[in-house]
């Protein structure tokens, strides 16, 4: 039994606040009473011998038998004492509707704390919350305005309003839930805690989660990952739309826009997200009913041409396919349909059809093995039947795939909209939201086996981890100590050499004859770019010279990069010069590999075009460390330039799979060094003869004013 059981299934609820007087504890009580819960219910008001007729007790220690759920709806300040009476007096859950904490600013983080403090082992939901509901047991712990019906579609939300709002929708819509969760401020229980739970819930098929606030990345994301690939769990976040932090001083930085990385996050997590709360209802109510499609593959059974033709392109839009037709159910169509039928899908039976033809199209459809999803659409036309269509498609309701309608119009259509409803196939106003909402669905089946895949510990082909890290943070100690957060260009280089991602050899010089000693040891041609502890932007300031072929250019380029230096940013800028050699690799792209710190997720990686124009053409990936090979995978292939990657136009390929290893070892580097707080490789030069590291910039923690326990870590769960 879960901990959070006696929640939804207690056999006694108190309710602190209880009274006669108009308001949130009278339609509390009044909700508990009236709502189907078969357990004991006790008001508490230390005033009143009775409320609403049942007797009431001063305290909740005073109750006859020992309290399941105690529900508070006193003003915040008499909580924290009401909370510790209830630990003492053996109260296993807690829901607190008052308002007044943290959103009130530092008095509402002290009582919270206080609360925190009072609590024992005792569960809280709350504080400021709308409350609970059950389905199963029964119980109706808000001050709502009506009861859930029975359902499989289990709710959370950080908004009470939205609550409320959405409760009035199943009314309309005759929607059951199994729960009903207003979370509020959530100081206690969490979205993994409900995850968890309603995950061991038989009769909860899938979770929907209103959400304003990640809470515990880490949490969330291993609860998510435990459930979600055998109940899906839908996820409306709100606040896409914010400008968020301001931009670091890295590309990556700038680009890692932080909505963009929920969606990464999510991704990883194998939630399904959603951005409009009819996008939400719509699945909900699938789910309710119908099964995941288990691929992209859907047909199309029209008595139209029109709505088939857009419902098509809404499916192409979101990466869904029409169906091929086998030979079977080709042969079986041509057997009943009229010689004018479309002979392809979207399988058009024209506008006369009867509903059996309708039955038969969708048996067929449902049987072949093409099939991953059937959508019917029905225009009301002269010869055409609504209502006993629907009643004739009801019978294939549970075909072991899911069955989509969409019965356009209004009036006409209503009765068979409300017969295809009752018979658990959702029915759609319009084909092209059922099309969307399929897309969703495959993309959330085809996520669901990425995330199968576990994530090892040790990921970095060819690593050695624990010697890597000890060389790292030896190599950043320096400045670490001394406050400074750029590393140099020879120190960033050192560093990923350890995690076998190839920067090349780079030596450092501080005189001009020194820079033609190590340019004669390295070989002409070379390149020299300026030594500095605090420029990152290198040809910004004139600190970077190509294709050096000998000792004079080798002289001259340091003495103009030591110029340029000194006029642009100031000498004391300038400590030196590197050398590295000047590598031509033929029919190679620049692409970037970058980090920076999500300040919910933490570390978050981003792969795509790089160069100079980075910033411009913004084809990127986002994923979060330490990847796996599926999703190392999944970051190349979600840019533009992982087709030119493969090859394009006769040119031969890049090596994908070293690349992919070095997402890899990338990865488990930025896992492994939580005092990296930035780091790019711009360009990372990938050619079909090799994969080299041009440029690296790393930005560390000012080491000498934050506490390492205090460095962002992954959220990743890793076995």
């Amino acid at each position: 039994m879960s901990e959070l059981t006696p929640f939804f299934n207690p056999a006694s609820v108190a309710v602190i606040g209880a009274t006669d007087r108009v308001g949130v504890g009278r339609t509390l009580l009044l909700n508990l009473l009236r709502s189907p819960f078969g357990g004991v219910v006790y008001p508490i008001n230390p005033k009143r011998e009775q409320v609403l007729g049942v007797k009431a007790y001063p305290s909740v220690g005073e109750c006859p038998t020992t309290v399941d759920l105690a529900i508070i709806a006193t003003p915040a300040r008499t909580v924290p004492a009401l909370v510790l009476q209830c630990k003492e007096a053996g109260v296993r859950t807690c829901v607190i509707l008052s308002a007044g904490f943290k959103e009130m600013g530092a008095p509402g983080i002290e009582l919270e704390r206080q609360l925190m403090a009072n609590k024992g082992d005792m569960r809280i939901i709350g504080p400021n919350c709308l409350g609970i509901m059950s389905s199963s047991s029964g119980v109706n712990g808000t001050f709502a305005s009506s009861m859930i019906k029975d359902g499989s579609i289990a709710f959370f939300s950080q908004s009470g309003a939205l609550c409320t709002a959405v409760l009035d929708w199943s009314r309309k819509v005759d929607f059951g839930f199994s729960a009903f969760v207003s979370t509020g401020s959530m100081m206690d229980v969490d979205w993994a805690d409900l995850i968890d739970h309603f995950g061991q819930d038989e009769k909860t098929k899938a979770m929907l989660i209103y959400m304003e606030t990640i809470g515990d990345p880490a949490r969330f994301m291993a609860a998510a990952q435990r459930v979600g690939s055998r109940k899906p769990i839908i996820v409306l976040k709100s606040g896409r739309s914010e400008a968020g932090a301001a931009a670091a001083a890295s590309h990556t930085g700038s680009l890692a826009g932080s909505d963009e990385v929920v969606d990464a996050a999510f991704e990883r997590a194998g939630v399904i997200r959603v951005n409009e709360i009819m996008e939400a209802f719509c699945l909900m109510e699938l789910l309710s009913s119908q099964p995941a499609p288990q691929g992209p593959k859907l047909t199309i059974v029209t008595n139209a041409g029109g709505p088939g033709v857009l419902s098509a392109d809404a499916l192409a839009d979101g990466d869904g396919v029409l169906a091929p037709i086998s030979e079977a159910a080709m042969a079986q169509y041509n057997s009943f349909l009229p010689d004018a039928w479309s002979h392809g899908n979207p399988i058009d039976v024209l506008g006369d059809a009867p509903p059996e033809r309708y039955s038969q199209s969708l048996e067929v459809a449902a049987q072949d093995e093409n099939t991953d999803g059937v959508l019917v659409i029905l225009t009301p036309q002269d010869m055409s039947d609504p209502t006993a269509t629907a009643q004739a498609l009801a019978r294939h309701a549970n075909i072991g795939k899911p069955v989509m309608a969409s019965w356009m119009g209004g009036a006409d259509v209503a009765e068979g909209v409300r017969v295809l409803q009752k018979a658990g196939i959702p029915c759609f106003e319009y084909p092209d939201s059922a099309c969307r909402i399929f897309n969703i669905l495959h993309k959330f089946h085809k996520t669901t086996e990425m995330v199968s895949e576990p994530t090892q510990a040790n990921a970095a082909p060819g690593v050695d981890r624990e010697a890597a890290r000890a060389e790292v943070t030896a190599i950043m100690q320096p400045a670490l100590t001394s406050g400074r957060t750029v590393l140099t260009e020879y120190e960033s280089k050192k560093i990923l050499n350890l995690y076998q991602i190839n920067g090349g050899r780079t030596e450092m010089a501080t005189s001009p004859d020194e820079a033609v000693a190590m340019a004669n040891e390295i070989g002409y041609p070379v390149v020299i770019k300026i030594h500095s502890e605090t420029i990152t932007h290198k040809s910004d300031v004139g600190g970077v010279m190509l294709n050096i072929q000998d000792d004079e250019g080798t002289r001259r380029a340091y003495d103009t990069i030591k110029e340029n230096v000194t006029k642009n940013a100031g000498a004391e800028h300038f400590l030196g010069v590197v050398v590295m050699p000047f590598v031509k690799l033929r029919d190679a792209y620049e692409v970037i590999i970058g980090a920076n710190a999500d300040p919910q997720f933490g570390p978050t990686m981003l792969f795509g075009l790089g160069g100079t124009l980075v910033e411009v053409f913004r084809d990127k990936s986002l994923g979060l460390p330490p990847l796996n090979r599926t999703f190392a995978r999944r970051m190349l292939s979600q840019t533009k330039i992982f087709k030119a990657l493969q090859g394009v136009r006769g040119q031969r390929p890049v090596d994908i799979e070293e690349l992919e290893n070095i997402l890899l070892r990338f990865s488990m580097l930025i896992a492994d060094n939580p005092w990296i707080k930035e780091l790019d490789i711009n360009p990372l030069l990938a050619s079909p003869d090799g994969i080299l590291a041009l440029d690296a910039r790393i930005i560390v923690y000012d080491g000498t004013k934050t506490n390492q326990a205090d460095l962002p870590r992954t959220c990743v769960p890793t076995i």
